[in-house]
């Protein structure tokens, strides 16, 4: 990816909005990464594009990664995706959600197609439309293509909306969040399952690029992926949660589980460090994903 020309920095939070510093947290060579002095939150300087969006989520190399392929027709309970699924679906039930589901950056489907298996009405939004042909044929599910802000759906009508791997991708996190609000019903459950940027990979990646000068980019670049836009803290996915008339009732912690997204030969050392980061960071309460249970505040 070509490094954009860009000559202002940003000068607002999409959280906290205009009443917060904003300062470079790191140089990346397709982007900047910059940071909320208030809430935490982390953010590419420029944002893509809605070229650029298609573009990434329409390429192969997308697609063929071990994330996506863990996330089809046929995969079994070895699956780390499957797993969390499953257990999340466990969670609603212990909350005493039934009816309709709406999952958010669907992706294949598959999330769907186990909640319909429960017994559970579904229905998906998915920008990509090879992962939409994939849901459609495969599982015969519901999916609408293109923008979650445009979905023809009515308000409060769906009794969870789930958000698997999605926020992070979005332009404008408030907006997608105060959507999924309009559409949940008064007692209705957003969950939204994404990174947490202060996980113990995070700060092992930030002390190596502050010890070798600023110079050893590579880990942060792994980290700060380029599909991303967003990077959360529990605090600042928090105050975006709240901000927007929700409370957290649950969080659940997760790893990473490297073989969901190592694609290159790395050198076994390396392997092997990311694995032990990887095991310590539930003990450390340094965990690499988090999953918010949130409800709508009383109206």
């Amino acid at each position: 990816m070509t490094r954009p020309s860009v000559s202002t920095d940003p000068v607002s939070c999409r959280i906290c909005q205009a009443n917060a510093p904003i300062s470079l947290r790191y140089h990346l060579a397709s982007f900047d990464v910059y940071e909320c002095g208030r809430c935490g939150l982390r953010f590419r300087h420029p944002l893509p594009g809605e070229a650029e969006l298609i573009e990434m989520y329409e390429d192969p190399r997308y697609h063929e990664t071990p994330y996506f392929r863990n996330a089809v027709e046929g995969a079994g309970m070895r699956s780390p995706e499957v797993r969390i699924y499953e257990r999340a679906l466990g969670d609603l039930a212990e909350l005493g959600k039934r009816g309709a589901l709406l999952d958010v950056g669907c992706g294949t489907g598959f999330f769907l197609q186990l909640a319909r298996k429960r017994g559970w009405e579904v229905a998906g939004v998915e920008l990509s439309e090879r992962h939409r042909a994939y849901a459609r044929a495969t599982f015969g599910l519901e999916v609408w293509g293109g923008d979650f802000l445009a979905a023809p759906a009515k308000a409060r009508s769906f009794d969870v909306i789930t958000m698997w791997d999605f926020l992070e991708h979005v332009l404008d996190p408030r907006l997608v969040v105060a959507r999924a609000r309009e559409l949940l019903k008064r007692d209705g459950v957003l969950l939204v399952f994404t990174i947490d940027t202060t996980s113990l990979f995070n700060l092992a990646g930030d002390l190596a690029y502050r010890l070798s000068g600023r110079r050893a980019r590579r880990i942060l670049e792994l980290l700060y992926d380029s599909h991303h836009n967003y990077y959360f803290t529990l605090n600042s996915l928090s105050r975006l949660l709240s901000s927007e008339g929700l409370t957290v009732e649950r969080w659940r912690s997760d790893r990473a589980y490297l073989s969901r997204w190592v694609t290159q030969p790395a050198p076994w050392y390396l392997l092997a460090g990311g694995f032990l980061i990887d095991l310590l960071s539930l003990p450390l309460d340094r965990p690499y994903r988090r999953t918010a249970y949130c409800r709508p505040k009383g109206d």
